[in-house]
């Protein structure tokens, strides 16, 4: 019979190969065919502990089985919240059962929502900033029409300007769609003087606007040397910025009170006041008046007593707006007297700069928090989504914008270009699929507009789609806390915590607004984060910048690509947990529903290897305890890793022929005993880790009387090897004071 150590060597030289082995044997090759078969028909966690194959398989290649019968037991692992510290597998001593649930999706990772948070925040900034873009896009085409105008020398020209058309038109409050060249040519040169002219027949206030905003003769020519005087220029550059907008922008404010200051001093009345649409506005904003106070109520506010308490003006609270203004009680003025003073006119006009957009700033506030407020309580289908506010529990907001109106509008798409019938198949189409219904229709808008949201094909919601599953986010949290922890205690231990703790946050947050793996790439802490956490240097690969590019655009299943050489098996690891593809983008192909591609790689690949100590195992358990050993050292940080499983805590004490008795101390006890014993560090260093499986061969070949074991001299020096419990318990004890 071979010895242990022999029987461990021939199949350790070449595992790669010993692996193939295992794979082609046809009963393996049967169950790996049909897990990968039959994983991906798999939506719930009852799904898969429903099929014995499936589950079975699964717990085998973590090496569960022996607890696999216990289902509720295993139910409870699988659909723990890995993020959680206190979840049901994080609590388990045993790092098989964590590996176990982090290879499905069926713990937090799983849970659908019809945005994640980063999609919401997306969507909520790019709505409030929106109008801001309004603001900017109606000060370029001013400064397009301002730089343009001025090399207008007929009709004809200033209509083959698109811009130029769209801008006069959407200034007098026209819609371009339905002006045809023509007729708006027969407007620019109406007579506007003329009763019958085109422009003054037309109904249309706009077109008489526009009619006198041009000089050009009935042939297309110029009247004079410009399409347009500097006054008319100036006009109708205002109009735009007051009507285009759908808010007053800061640049709107600025006409309104040069406006409002060129007018008021010809101001008698109250009623000349309110009668002006907007002087009456300016007032409103400037004082903070209701929004719904009518132009009459107004006027019984300006003729109140104010020495009356129970005055209209007292009652609202708008006694101090009154005294801003020198009205009496009878709606005039004394004679002499201006409607406001030099310094009203100032103290007005400062208020207004301060307060004109306070109601704006509101409703938009108030419709981003109804948004949210709606889609993070009950939205369960795309009907939900285009529930109206006014047939919702709620009766307070049924005049904030539709739940559809500030999706489309935050990815600036306008409501009359789009049906919902066509919104819904949106929606309902997969963004990540290049064949999908929404990618057919060749507008990023819609696309991005499609990435907000998490619908699936049915109108139901899924879960959300990101770079790393949440599953992979803990994992990779767990291992760079390990990474950085290892070894430490004391101080040194404390302040690696807060460092740690402060990279995971870091990692956390900003993982969830990755969308492409240049995004990942281009974030040194992420990548360095990840690669620590898979026990690679950063610094190695910040020589060579490029090479983590050409991984995350090589094929993994490319047996040529780089990722498929050995060396760079770990950046491969890397490369399969993200949902990217071979372009950098995101895909659901990886993704899955119980189980990622990451997920079903790393089971597979742990299915046959524990396959192969399993049989190694059926000759030698010797083999198999070493086999494992060696898989599992380099993840091993703590002395409660090693005493947390039961095969790694066989190797060592029969490498140092402890008594089984140790098992029965107090776990400080025991810790503090093995270090005797066995360094940690030590089993991050491969040479060591083989020069101790040379000696627990060897103990393991004496103690079961497996073979003649002339090396265990050599290891022992040909003396007696073992030390019984109580000198264990007085060296722990000794180390302890």
């Amino acid at each position: 019979m071979l010895s242990t150590y022999l029987g461990y060597s021939i199949v350790n030289r070449d595992i790669p190969a010993a692996l193939d082995r295992v794979a082609a044997q046809p009963a393996t090759k049967r169950e790996i065919d049909y897990y990968n078969a039959n994983i991906g028909k798999v939506k719930t966690v009852d799904d898969f502990m429903g099929d014995y194959r499936l589950y079975n398989y699964a717990v085998q290649a973590y090496g569960l089985d022996d607890v696999g019968y216990a289902k509720a037991f295993i139910k409870k692992v699988l659909e723990s919240d890995l993020s959680d510290d206190n979840s049901f597998a994080n609590r388990m001593s045993d790092q098989r059962y964590k590996d176990f649930a982090a290879a499905f999706n069926f713990g937090g990772n799983g849970t659908a929502d019809v945005q994640s948070e980063a999609q919401e925040d997306e969507l909520i900034g790019l709505y409030k900033h929106s109008f801001a873009d309004e603001e900017t896009s109606a000060k370029t085409e001013a400064d397009y029409w301002n730089a343009n105008i001025g090399k207008v020398k007929n009709v004809s020209g200033l209509l083959n300007d698109s811009r130029m058309r769209d801008f006069m038109l959407k200034a007098t409050d026209i819609d371009p769609t339905y002006v045809s060249k023509d007729f708006l040519k027969s407007v620019l040169t109406s007579d506007p003087n003329d009763p019958n002219s085109v422009a003054n027949q037309s109904g249309i206030a706009g077109f008489k606007t526009l009619a006198g905003l041009f000089d050009f003769k009935a042939d297309g020519t110029l009247s004079g040397d410009t399409a347009q005087t500097a006054d008319q220029a100036s006009k109708l550059v205002e109009a735009y910025h007051l009507t285009v907008p759908s808010y007053v922008t800061e640049t709107a404010a600025k006409y309104n009170k040069a406006y409002y200051e060129s007018k008021i001093g010809s101001i008698t009345t109250v009623s000349q006041l309110t009668g002006d649409p907007r002087l009456f506005a300016y007032i409103k904003s400037a004082f903070n008046m209701p929004a719904t106070l009518s132009a009459t109520s107004a006027e019984s506010v300006f003729k109140s007593n104010l020495d009356d308490p129970k005055s209209v003006a007292n009652i609202l609270g708008l006694a101090s707006a009154v005294k801003k203004f020198n009205f009496n009680q009878g709606g005039t003025l004394p004679s002499g007297t201006p409607a406001q003073s030099d310094e009203q006119i100032k103290l007005t006009s400062k208020d207004y700069l301060a307060n004109y957009s306070s109601s704006h700033d509101l409703d938009v506030t108030n419709a981003a928090n109804n948004f949210i407020n709606r889609t993070t309580s009950g939205i369960k289908t795309i009907d939900d989504f285009f529930l109206s506010n006014k047939d919702d529990k709620s009766p307070l907001n049924d005049k904030q914008p539709e739940l559809y109106e500030v999706a489309l509008r935050a990815y600036g798409i306008e409501l009359d270009t789009i049906t919902k019938s066509d919104l819904r198949k949106v929606l309902t189409s997969d963004p990540y699929d290049p064949k999908s219904y929404v990618n057919s229709l060749k507008d990023d808008r819609l696309v991005k507009l499609a990435k907000a949201f998490n619908f699936d094909s049915d109108g139901k919601i899924t879960t959300p789609l990101e770079a790393l599953s949440q599953n992979q986010i803990s994992k990779y949290a767990s291992d760079y806390k390990k990474q950085k922890t290892v070894l430490l205690t004391g101080a040194q231990l404390t302040a690696a915590k807060k460092t740690v703790q402060d990279d995971t946050d870091y990692f956390k947050e900003t993982m969830s607004k990755v969308k492409t793996a240049s995004d990942f790439l281009a974030d040194k802490k992420l990548v360095s984060f990840v690669l620590t956490a898979e026990g690679l240097d950063p610094k190695t690969y910040e020589k060579d910048k490029d090479f983590l590019k050409k991984a995350f655009a090589a094929d993994p299943d490319d047996a040529k690509s780089i990722l498929n050489k050995p060396e760079n098996a770990k950046i491969k690891d890397i490369v399969v947990s993200f949902n990217f593809d071979t372009k950098g983008n995101l895909t659901r192909d990886t993704s899955g529903v119980a189980q990622s591609e990451i997920g079903l790689k790393q089971l597979n690949a742990t299915f046959l290897r524990q396959t192969l100590e399993n049989q190694e195992g059926e000759t030698s358990d010797g083999v198999r305890l070493a086999l494992y050993f060696e898989r599992k050292a380099s993840g091993v940080t703590s002395m409660f890793d090693l005493m947390g499983d039961k095969a790694l805590f066989q190797v060592i004490t029969t490498t140092f022929n402890l008594p089984s008795g140790i098992s029965n101390m107090d776990v400080d006890k025991q810790a503090e005993a093995l270090k005797q014993f066995i360094d940690i560090k030590d089993l991050q260093n491969p040479k060591k880790v083989d020069s101790l499986l040379k000696r627990f061969t060897a103990m393991y070949d004496q103690q079961n009387g497996t073979a003649n074991s002339p090396s265990l001299s050599i290891l022992t020096g040909g003396g007696a090897v073992g030390i019984n419990a109580d000198t264990l318990l007085s060296i722990a004890q000794l180390r302890s004071r």
